[in-house]
């Protein structure tokens, strides 16, 4: 019998060390114990008993752990192992965050520290640590785009520091270019 809203606000906990596992069909339960609720859903891949987390009860209602259900059922389909697919999407996702463009632009800033004289040095760190930074530093770098990086140099701009403005979107260039990423080709204009 599949499970019904109401059921799931009212259950409560029986006192059984292992919870209370309430079926809803399809390999999903919501397991209740003495913590909380817990969606789940058992499946068999590769000849192998696994077992999904996905997520608790009220964060995660009965209708959004349905829809979780059927994407993890689509997954089996295709062939892929929906919990090393999860813990794939969050490792990239924890990787892409900590690839932001401030740490990859501080790695570069170290490394390339030996190719240009010690003021000029200084000069490149304060622009980037002044006029960009402070607008995409926390960015992953791999979700900033052309407009993010124009719109950091348009603080420049109205600031008056045209003289820095092209070499600081050199920089920027060289640091996506550190990155392994693609250079993002921004074009100023003044009247924009």
């Amino acid at each position: 019998m599949a499970l019904t809203n109401t059921f799931v606000l009212q259950v409560k906990h029986s006192g059984a060390p292992a919870g209370d596992k309430h079926a809803d069909g399809g390999g999903m339960y919501l397991l209740v114990s003495g913590r909380g609720k817990y969606w789940r859903m058992d499946y068999r891949f590769a000849a192998k008993r696994n077992t999904l987390a996905m997520g608790t009860y009220p964060e995660v209602s009965l209708k959004k752990a349905r829809d979780r259900r059927e994407a993890a059922r689509e997954q089996l389909a295709d062939g892929i192992d929906p919990s090393a697919a999860k813990k794939e999407a969050k490792a990239s996702s924890a990787a892409a965050a900590a690839n932001t463009f401030e740490m990859v632009g501080r790695a570069w800033l170290t490394k390339s520290a030996g190719e240009r004289m010690a003021s000029t040095h200084g000069k490149v760190t304060t622009w980037l640590e002044k006029d960009v930074f402070p607008h995409i530093g926390k960015m992953p770098i791999s979700a900033i785009g052309s407009r993010d990086v124009l719109a950091a140099l348009k603080h420049m701009e109205a600031r008056g520091a045209l003289d820095s403005l092209q070499r600081v979107k050199q920089v920027c260039g060289q640091v996506f270019r550190y990155a392994g990423g693609q250079c993002i080709e921004v074009s100023l204009r003044s009247d924009g």
